[in-house]
């Protein structure tokens, strides 16, 4: 009787390794698909979030006076003067709005930063509002 001295993995031990390994590979995989849609998502949505507060900032920053500031415009269509469709070259993108004079010195804006189709689902939108007063 011979006894070998060689040691290592025998062919068995490697192929149930490869199997574990494969099975936990294949766990694993739908996780990684999730979280990459995931952190798409967030990233349109924080996009979406600073091209609405650069446009209501802007808004924010005109006198109150302002024909920029006149009632009118729309959060549900594009409207001249009253919108950036497409925002920021991106014909995907809108931003539209809506002021209501409440003639009491104050201005009601209504703000909506939207993108048309998404690559992760149905279209999306975002909503801001603020008040305008004249303090003089």
């Amino acid at each position: 009787m011979t006894t070998s001295t060689e040691s290592g993995f025998s062919l068995v031990e490697v192929l149930v390794a490869t199997f574990l390994a494969s099975i936990v590979a294949l766990a694993v995989a739908p996780m990684m698909l999730i979280a990459v849609q995931t952190s798409a998502i967030a990233m349109e949505m924080t996009e979406l979030t600073v091209t609405a507060t650069e446009q209501m900032e802007i808004l924010r920053a005109l006198p109150f006076a302002d024909g920029q500031l006149a009632a009118g415009g729309s959060i549900v269509a594009s409207s001249g003067g009253y919108s950036l469709d497409p925002a920021d070259g991106d014909a995907n993108r809108y931003v539209r709005w809506l002021i209501v004079d409440d003639n009491i010195a104050r201005k009601h804006i209504t703000l909506v930063s939207g993108v048309r189709a998404s690559i992760f689902g149905p279209p999306r939108e975002i909503q801001m509002e603020s008040f305008r007063t004249d303090l003089q």
